[in-house]
């Protein structure tokens, strides 16, 4: 299965990078919100600017507290937590005062001989204090985008001791409004976001 297989990738890098690292998480995460094209789904419409960037493009960039250009604190986690029964509980946030955020939550648990299965993964992203994504709407993984799972994780990588990975998601919905927004880089392609000291792992 595929996202047995990203998180056999993803865990062993984040233990890696994140170890003993020392400082403050950090976080550099850029995205671009669009309105999706050729679906069902409405938009809620054009993103305003802001100081984190012009129309739909969003940045957060530096360690955890360091003021934002809003003049708010940013909130960088990354982190793994091991619970008794074998899960592991991975969350990687760059949040600015709930406004503004990423959020990639992963639940994995030991299946033996081993394996490390994946039961859970999900993104949100936080735009103008309205989240789209989530637990039921924001599925996560390694196959093509689909209904099911709008967000696709690619590029998952060391270097040093940062971790990045590639993220693209299409109708990503708010569950109350229905509205959605496609998640990607500038221009065209998933996005590249990275974390650097980790911890738990």
């Amino acid at each position: 299965m595929k996202m047995s297989r990203l998180m056999w990738v993803l865990l062993p890098v984040l233990a890696l990078s994140c170890a003993e690292t020392g400082g403050p998480v950090s976080v550099n995460a850029e995205w671009n919100l669009t309105c999706p094209a050729d679906s069902p789904v409405g938009c809620p419409g054009a993103p305003a600017n802001t100081c984190l960037g012009d129309g739909g493009h969003r940045a957060i960039l530096g360690e955890h507290r360091q003021l934002a250009c809003t003049g708010d604190p940013i909130r960088a986690i990354c982190e793994a937590v091991q619970g008794a029964d074998g899960t592991r509980l991975v969350t990687l946030e760059a949040n600015i005062a709930d406004d503004f955020a990423f959020e990639l939550h992963a639940e994995t648990i030991e299946a033996g001989d081993g394996l490390v299965e994946q039961t859970d993964c999900y993104v949100t992203i936080i735009e103008e204090g309205t989240s789209y994504g989530g637990r039921t709407l924001g599925r996560c993984g390694e196959d093509d985008i689909s209904m099911d799972q709008p967000c696709q994780l690619s590029g998952i990588s060391v270097q040093g001791s940062d971790v990045s990975f590639e993220l693209a998601c299409e109708s990503l919905i708010n569950g109350t409004s229905v509205l959605a927004y496609d998640v990607g880089a500038v221009g065209v392609g998933p996005t590249t976001i990275t974390f650097a000291n980790c911890v738990g792992f």
